[in-house]
């Protein structure tokens, strides 16, 4: 058998190779597995001057525009038309296109995994985003909580309980202010002044 098609070749220079292996061999492989790989490499040869073509944007039907890029593309569409013919010769009708049809699904396969790999990737990362996202709020929101309790704590601490504004409200209007800015213990005491003054019983003399 001839030495394989090595991997540094491209474009048409790896369909000529590829080709030319496939007749050099067609006639002592036992099976299809045998000149397989060498089919792919002619088609993938045919794709990247097809590529390299349709990049250059050469227009086949304009004379001022027929490149190396053109002549390559139909030399490579001539090569691959006489592979067809040898491998159908020699493994029967319709082999050539049964060789395209598996070939079709494995470059679909591949493409599949491809996608669901960076499918599964991109879920992972959400994920993470998302855990990192609840351990922000879960920081956040204890923070809130001990802020908010030590300003209660610091409000509380500044502002008696006998001064505060729900027991304030047990007075009527003049004791609740004395409440509010000097404490129960001397709204209480303005309010026992008060009722005694009331009763005439006032233990400082009036002038």
């Amino acid at each position: 058998m001839v030495e394989p098609v090595t991997a540094v070749l491209t474009g048409i220079a790896l369909v000529k190779k590829s080709v030319d292996f496939i007749k050099s061999n067609i006639s002592t492989a036992q099976d299809i597995g045998d000149i397989i790989s060498h089919v792919d490499n002619a088609l993938n040869g045919q794709q990247e001057v097809i590529k390299k073509r349709e990049k250059k944007g050469a227009d086949p039907f304009a004379i001022d525009n027929v490149a190396k890029e053109v002549i390559d593309a139909k030399l490579a569409q001539e090569h691959l038309y006489e592979m067809k013919q040898l491998i159908n010769l020699r493994f029967g009708h319709g082999t050539w296109e049964y060789i395209l049809e598996e070939r079709k699904k494995r470059i679909d396969k591949k493409k599949q995994a491809i996608k669901e790999a960076k499918a599964a990737k991109m879920k992972k990362q959400k994920e993470m985003y998302d855990m990192i996202r609840m351990v922000m709020i879960g920081l956040a929101v204890i923070l809130f909580v001990v802020v908010a309790i030590g300003i209660t704590i610091k409000f509380v601490l500044a502002h008696p309980v006998e001064g505060d504004d729900e027991s304030c409200k047990l007075y009527e209007p003049k004791y609740y202010l004395i409440c509010l800015n000097e404490g129960r213990g001397y709204a209480d005491t303005q309010l026992y002044l008060d009722y005694q003054l009331q009763k005439d019983n006032w233990i400082i003399e009036n002038d």
